[in-house]
């Protein structure tokens, strides 16, 4: 027969064991617990609850086939032991609940029947969360000790250490993502930035040049008419309301696969894959036709699209050997849209250009 020593003992080692496997993750961890839990205490029922406000939820539980509760079943909270147990300093534990000043009384044990209780507070960040419950139908055969209370306070003190890490992990992955999409969303039109941008353009690239099809696809840069002119006149506020409202335009008017950024000042680039000329020209059509009806400014405001158009080849013999790096042609391929944009502005403005080159292949661009 095991003495006392040799008892808490064993359920240090477990715990510990326990507490350990993070690779099983939280719920099998605390599955094991519970059922460590209800092995020490020889009690039929163990719980993992959580209190919102006067809502007792079951988190965890583990419980014979034939009484029916399961995770994320609900009860009033004042009608359960636990209410008594969150306003406890410590561990509450009692054999036989009918003969208690503590709980005979209570509610829940008209409404439940259950004889035998121990339980603790778990605490998060000063704020009381829940408690850790083991509970029978019948009393408990013998007293419990103080090495039981320490044994459940034991497993509170991971738990709440387990929430607080988890918490905080939380929490860091939550503020990376946020740096990593501020990094590269432009701040005021909540577009992509050009460093965003480059890289999508980089694998679109790539993928193109594995398409043993072929396909076209297109660059274009657009900036604001006379938009120098027009802040300077309205104000900077006023530019801006433009600058987020063209933004919003062009997001409308574009495909979901489609990229635009924001590539610096009032000029714009967009990336359009799977396109022909006839689906660019109905883009920029669109584009036109959106900014006329910007209200930022009582005048008309235009927009100058500048157009580089391209094919990707297939060549007989391995057609990937022919084809240069994607990091070698993105220079070329926006200085080319940009050539367009100087010939649209020289013409007048408020109008798109083709690149004069045309489409092209896009492994003769080294």
């Amino acid at each position: 027969m095991q003495t006392e020593y040799s008892e808490s003992e064993n359920v240090i080692r477990r715990l510990h064991e326990i507490t350990q496997a993070y690779d099983k993750g939280f719920d099998v961890q605390m599955e094991a617990l519970i059922r460590l839990g209800m092995e020490r205490f020889k009690l039929e029922i163990g719980i993992l609850a959580r209190v919102e406000g006067d809502t007792y939820i079951v988190d965890k539980c583990v419980c014979p086939e034939h009484m029916p509760l399961k995770p994320g079943d609900e009860f009033e909270f004042g009608m359960t032991y636990c209410a008594v147990t969150c306003e406890a300093d410590g561990v509450v534990a009692v054999e036989h609940v009918g003969q208690s000043d503590v709980l005979g009384a209570h509610p829940a044990y008209r409404q439940f029947g259950l004889e035998s209780y121990i339980a603790v507070p778990i605490h998060i960040g000063g704020m009381t969360w829940g408690t850790l419950n083991f509970s029978s139908p019948a009393p408990y055969p013998r007293k419990f000790k103080p090495k039981d209370v320490d044994a459940l306070q034991l497993m509170a003190s991971w738990i709440e250490v387990e929430m607080v890490r988890r918490r905080q992990e939380e929490q860091l992955r939550s503020l990376n993502a946020k740096l990593k999409e501020m990094a590269s969303v432009d701040p005021l039109t909540n577009l992509m930035n050009r460093r965003a941008f480059m890289e999508l353009l980089e694998r679109s690239l790539n993928q193109m040049q594995r398409c043993k099809s072929g396909g076209e696809a297109a660059v274009l840069l657009l900036d604001i008419d006379h938009f120098k002119t027009l802040n300077d006149t309205y104000g900077h506020l006023l530019g801006d309301k433009m600058l987020v409202e063209f933004a919003n335009v062009m997001q409308r008017n574009l495909r979901s696969y489609d990229a635009v950024a924001r590539y610096g000042g009032d000029e714009f680039i967009i990336w359009l894959g799977d396109t022909s000329r006839e689906g660019i020209e109905a883009v920029c059509d669109r584009l036109m036709s959106g900014l006329d009806q910007s209200k930022a400014i009582d005048e008309n405001v235009t927009v100058s699209i500048g157009i580089f158009h391209f094919r990707t080849r297939v060549a007989e013999q391995d057609w990937m050997a022919e084809f240069v790096h994607p990091e070698q042609i993105i220079d070329v391929m926006i200085a080319k849209a940009d050539q367009a944009l100087y010939q649209a502005k020289a013409a007048g403005r408020g109008q798109y250009q083709f690149n004069s080159e045309g489409a092209v292949y896009l492994d003769t661009l080294s």
